[in-house]
């Protein structure tokens, strides 16, 4: 009988941290190392997420309490909605973008500046620094993106979803 109510506390006390702790998001993109990853930190050092290229294929690893508990390649899943439709389902909250950016072509790099600057009035971001480079020897992007997810609200709106 305990253990049921032990287990209950702790399913009830997991699921209102669902709603109060925001999972934190980092994404990072650099063209010149050609380096893409994604960080998710829930509660941390509790939980870690861990999404890298490695040979051209997405891989996440999953960390708790710092111990990487598995690694495994991700596979297009067949899904219905779009990347637009589930940044909307998520919701993010508190989203901040660093973009540092060049390209040989300095009517590219005008071009650019203004599709940022334009976009970033459609969608809710809270800080957009972008440092557009029209003198450059070579292309390359940066983008350093943070923002906070609440899981539970999340959840609930995938759920409707489908």
């Amino acid at each position: 009988m305990n253990f049921i109510l032990f287990t209950l506390i702790i399913i009830t006390i997991i699921i209102a941290l669902l709603f109060v702790a925001a999972l934190r998001v980092k994404v990072v993109f650099d063209t010149e190392r050609t380096d893409l990853h994604m960080t998710l930190l829930w509660l941390y050092p509790f939980i870690k997420v861990l999404v890298t290229i490695e040979d051209t294929k997405p891989v996440l690893s999953f960390y708790l309490f710092k111990k990487n508990l598995f690694k495994k390649i991700i596979k297009k899943g067949k899904s219905k909605s779009s990347g637009v439709q589930m940044i909307k389902i998520i919701n993010p909250k508190h989203v901040s973008i660093n973009a540092n950016y060049g390209f040989r072509d300095p009517s590219t790099t005008g071009i650019a500046c203004g599709a940022i600057n334009v976009a970033s009035q459609f969608i809710n971001i809270e800080s957009i620094n972008h440092n557009p480079d029209f003198i450059t020897e070579s292309d390359y992007i940066y983008l350093n993106a943070t923002a906070n997810v609440n899981l539970g609200t999340a959840l609930i709106n995938l759920l409707k979803q489908n």
